[in-house]
């Protein structure tokens, strides 16, 4: 890594009229070298937004509720949890942006989610509603996740399978293009995508910035690490 820490944009939520995020995605950037940066919402002002991408050395995307499927060119379903909606056009914004320059992309959770949309991938809305056999993947659910053998995770994690806590109820349903999946749960759910080629762009559906392990330091360190050139 070199002498000088990566600036690593973290893009944030609107609640009760303030930009926020949870502590954790700092903490867990500064840990592993980089300096976060926290990106407002801030739609009206696109300028704005890509003068701040234009600056950045890797973009981290958040954990969140439920973007609008309309998206991906589906209705809503009834068990959708709704986000607001200028996180996710900032998002976008701030993604395309990344991409173009082609700097290290990191998301988590929602974030995946978020990467596969844009990408032209789609999403099961609700997991229990179209996989009833599904596994437990909420409230902290404890399951094993299955790592692809010739994937960037694998090199990463340096293992084929891992214990994760699950956060979501959503989940990947059509892979986006330009993307891959690079680990599975038991049941199937997607809990890994990575972009083909030479880009980094990688997707897990886990929260590794909850978890004190080896696995969770590997992501983050592998990430800051790319972001510093």
């Amino acid at each position: 890594m070199s002498s000088k820490k990566p600036l690593i944009g973290i893009t944030t939520d609107i609640k009760d009229g303030n930009f926020v995020i949870e502590e954790k995605y700092a903490h867990a950037v500064a840990r592993a070298g980089g300096i976060p940066l926290l990106i407002p919402s801030i739609t009206g002002n696109a300028e704005l937004v890509m003068q701040t991408a234009r600056r950045l050395d890797g973009l981290l995307l958040p954990g969140s509720r439920d973007m609008d499927p309309k998206f991906y060119s589906e209705d809503p379903h009834p068990k959708l949890r709704p986000m607001i909606l200028e996180r996710t056009e900032t998002e976008f914004a701030v993604l395309r942006e990344a991409s173009g320059r082609k700097i290290p992309v990191l998301g988590i959770c929602g974030g995946m989610q978020l990467i596969n949309v844009f990408h032209g991938g789609t999403l099961y809305q609700d997991i229990y509603s179209f996989i009833p056999e599904a596994i437990p993947h909420e409230k902290g659910a404890v399951h094993d996740v299955n790592v692809e053998h010739d994937s960037l995770l694998i090199k990463i994690t340096n293992t084929v399978q891992f214990p994760v806590k699950s956060y979501h109820h959503q989940s990947v349903k059509d892979i986006g293009q330009g993307l891959r999946i690079s680990a599975l749960a038991p049941d199937g759910i997607v809990e890994g995508i990575e972009s083909v080629g030479d880009l980094y762009v990688l997707g897990i559906q886990w929260h590794p910035e909850l978890e004190d392990t080896e696995i969770s330091i590997r992501i983050f360190s592998d990430f800051i690490n790319r972001c510093s050139g």
